[in-house]
């Protein structure tokens, strides 16, 4: 009677009574897919083909394993009711945060021209300008 070998990578099936140490050659590892590539964790060998990836012979030789490996346990998924609008609403008290008031116009300062020494460019105009206040011109920058 043949029995289905559970070891990562092998799959063949043997007899149970002509079991060698050095029959099976399988997967120590756990199967890698990251960035298109696919492999073994105990091997160095990645392929982008899933088919090339399960062709990849094993890297270690042992008995063949007739045990099934347990079921991965799946995470229990909770399910919430509908909840009343009230009952979402934090039990703390709220605080209302007031934006900041508008900032009356900014001053600006009144300039003198000087149109006796305007300079005319094609594309500029050069014109010298004087404050009327005598504050100093750092503060408005």
């Amino acid at each position: 009677m043949a029995l289905l070998c559970y070891n990562r990578g092998c799959g063949q099936r043997f007899d149970p009574e002509n079991n060698s140490d050095d029959a099976c050659t399988y997967h120590p590892g756990v199967p890698v897919f990251h960035d298109a590539l696919k492999g073994w964790s105990c091997c160095k060998r990645r392929t982008t083909d899933f088919s090339d990836f399960l062709s990849i012979v094993g890297c270690t030789k042992g008995r063949h394993n007739s045990e099934k490996p347990p079921e991965p346990v799946k995470p229990e998924v909770k399910t919430t009711e509908k909840k009343e609008l009230s009952e979402l609403k934090p039990k703390f008290q709220e605080h209302i945060i007031q934006a900041p008031k508008p900032v009356e116009a900014i001053k600006r300062t009144e300039l003198i021209c000087h149109s006796h020494s305007c300079q005319t460019f094609p594309r500029t105009l050069r014109c010298p300008l004087r404050r009327r206040s005598p504050e100093h011109w750092k503060f408005y920058f």
